[in-house]
């Protein structure tokens, strides 16, 4: 049985409001795992942003890559407007740093 074309995106658009609010779960347990300084709640918080992130981004029909590549372009942009004495400045270059090194490996 082929699935129409609308039946394909109704399910897609469901998932992806799913996604949309495991998202916002994960934002308030980051929340709640920092006021706690749990630092295991923490990470998990963040793995789990993470997770979502990159399948939304896919259910949306941005591929892992590209989503790669355009959170290298912000941190480039970031880093390029800011200066040393920036709050951010070293995190942006340690991030694309990691990046560009998981790119190449």
């Amino acid at each position: 049985m082929n699935k129409s074309n609308n039946d394909v995106f109704a399910a897609n658009l469901r998932v992806s409001e799913a996604l949309k609010a495991e998202l916002v779960e994960a934002l308030s347990d980051l929340f709640k795992a920092t006021l706690k300084n749990d630092h295991t709640k923490t990470c998990d918080s963040l793995a789990t942003i993470i997770t979502i992130t990159y399948i939304l981004g896919r259910k949306m029909g941005i591929d892992f890559t590209t989503l790669d590549y355009l959170a290298n372009q912000k941190l480039q942009a970031g880093i390029m407007e800011s200066d040393e004495e920036d709050q951010w400045f070293d995190d942006m270059r340690y991030l694309m740093l990691y990046l560009d090194n998981r790119k190449r490996g």
